[in-house]
């Protein structure tokens, strides 16, 4: 077994963007920081993948202008908006499902979405304009919280007045089913317009937030919704980028197997073991854990398990996630597909209700019916990803379960994959004809898929389930129940890139708080002990 040089003065094990984002914030700080990636590649899901001729994005559908340019945006705070090019999407979405009253979009601006939507449901007018003054004002409110760090308690002044603050108290353990209930009563079709991108949280609305959901709907819709030139790994790149300037190091084909413990239970270092067997330790007076809660456990002594995981009893894994990437010939937009990105509900979809049992259709034969999906044309908005002479990609993606997936040798799930593909095909080809025939490249990931490429144990996409009580009431600290031991990833604060991100942030700066509160705390020892 080797051991490090000096001591770091951080280690990250997995470099997914939480992890990332606390070792670049760290970096940024002069900090030393050594990221740890048992996988080939760095950024968990945040990646650009090329088979053949199709180059395709891994996850990223879009992020929203507030996180982008907002003072107290996380791509600025960074400080990685200057490696980065986001490029607008024309529209937030596109809707389309039989039991709508035609193809409904959503324009960006909150005035404009609520005048291009109201026309095509004029029975829930007046539901429409009281849910449009929510995202309005809670819009408004959210950018007063970010004025806090700027103005002090002087920012709530306005907020305090205006009695917004106590109305959105009043609205923080309503799930989104109540909210919508609240709003549009059994107007089904209004809701299904509303709510198709339900899953950027979850795919229950009997248990998702609603002031979570109404808050990001309301930050895509106002500030605008991009995507990455170059797609996600131009974000990893730049957040190692800072990591490696600042004399840290990223290796990967590092698993972390074992966080060591000190003399006083506090982390103070990583053991990790190469594709070749080879066993090293790190060490540094913190670890941040960009990983599920279940993994960490099991890389600590069993005697500290228990009490690591109490805190996260009775939070329920988030969903999963599939993903069918297509390589065509042509541009999509030839067939008809007229948006970036746009959601499809299936024939037999008609209720809100409906939503949770989406996912639970892939448990079936192969295309007895199919989920709710998201197609988004990437190629539309950046040539990168359809270099020449390569293919134009085009991904649908939806809600997952993993169970539906288990149980299947490598021969069977493969056959799986394929009539699942070709059901979809189907689908699209009758929904925007002759789309099928164009199409040169596919392959499709599962929750399976993501279990094994994420290590989360469920398949889980966002980390914990984005319930009221998790998101509003007394959530679990980013400081795990080991000192010293930080979570940074999805499960710190909520899953999607923004969550992951501000988790990172969160965490790099509660545990340097923390450190310097020690370190004082030790030099006062000396002086007074001599």
């Amino acid at each position: 077994m080797s051991h490090s040089g000096r001591p770091w003065d951080a280690i990250v094990i997995g470099s997914g963007l939480g992890g990332l984002a606390a070792a670049c914030a760290l970096a940024r700080q002069g900090k030393r920081v050594l990221v740890l990636e048992k996988w080939a590649n760095f950024g968990g899901a945040a990646t650009v993948w090329r088979h053949g001729a199709l180059t395709m994005e891994a996850s990223l559908h879009e992020t929203d202008g507030g996180e982008l340019f907002s003072e107290h945006g996380a791509f600025r705070r960074l400080g990685v908006l200057k490696d980065l090019e986001p490029l607008p999407a024309g529209q937030f979405y596109e809707v389309r499902g039989k039991a709508l009253p035609g193809i409904i979009r959503v324009r960006h601006g909150l005035e404009a979405a609520h005048e291009e939507i109201a026309p095509a449901f004029p029975e829930s007018r007046q539901g429409l304009e009281a849910y449009f003054r929510v995202l309005s004002r809670l819009h408004q409110t959210l950018r007063e919280f970010e004025e806090l760090g700027v103005r002090g308690p002087s920012a709530l002044i306005p907020m305090l007045l205006s009695g917004r603050f106590f109305e959105l108290i009043g609205e923080a353990r309503l799930t989104v089913a109540q909210g919508f209930q609240k709003f549009f009563a059994d107007h089904e079709p209004v809701k299904l317009a509303l709510c198709p991108h339900l899953a950027y949280l979850d795919d229950d609305p009997d248990k998702t937030s609603f002031l979570g959901f109404a808050a990001i709907t309301a930050q895509y819709i106002e500030d605008g919704s991009y995507y990455l030139r170059g797609g996600s790994r131009t974000l990893t790149h730049a957040l190692l980028h800072a990591v490696k300037d600042a004399g840290g190091e990223a290796r990967r084909g590092r698993t972390a197997t074992d966080i060591l413990l000190d003399a006083n239970g506090r982390a103070s270092g990583v053991r990790h073991v190469g594709p070749e067997g080879d066993v090293e330790e790190a060490y540094a007076p913190i670890v941040f854990g960009n990983a599920a809660p279940e993994r960490l456990a099991a890389m600590l002594p069993s005697g500290n398990r228990g009490a690591f995981l109490k805190p996260y009893e009775g939070l329920e894994p988030s969903i999963s996630l599939f993903t069918i990437a297509l390589g065509l010939d042509k541009p999509a937009e030839t067939f008809g597909v007229s948006a970036y990105s746009t959601f499809i509900y299936p024939d037999w979809m008609t209720r809100l209700d409906q939503y949770p049992v989406s996912a639970d259709v892939f448990g079936g034969e192969p295309g007895a019916a199919l989920p709710l999906y998201g197609l988004c044309d990437y190629a539309s908005l950046d040539p990168r990803l359809a270099p020449e002479g390569g293919l134009y990609p085009l991904s649908l993606t939806g809600v997952d379960r993993l169970w539906a997936w288990e149980g299947f040798d490598e021969a069977a799930d493969h056959a799986r994959r394929a009539a699942w593909i070709a059901a979809f095909l189907e689908d699209l080809d009758r929904r925007y004809p002759g789309l099928k025939g164009a199409v040169r490249h596919a392959e499709m990931a599962t929750a399976r898929t993501l279990k094994n490429r994420l290590g989360t144990p469920h398949g889980e996409a966002y980390g914990f389930k984005p319930t009221p009580r998790r998101l509003f009431g007394r959530p679990p600290s980013l400081q795990t129940a080991i000192p010293g031991l930080w979570l940074a990833s999805a499960y710190a604060l909520s899953g999607g890139y923004a969550g992951a991100l501000h988790g990172g942030l969160l965490a790099a700066q509660a545990a340097q708080s923390d450190l310097r509160r020690r370190l004082r705390g030790a030099r006062e020892a000396d002086i007074i002990y001599g």
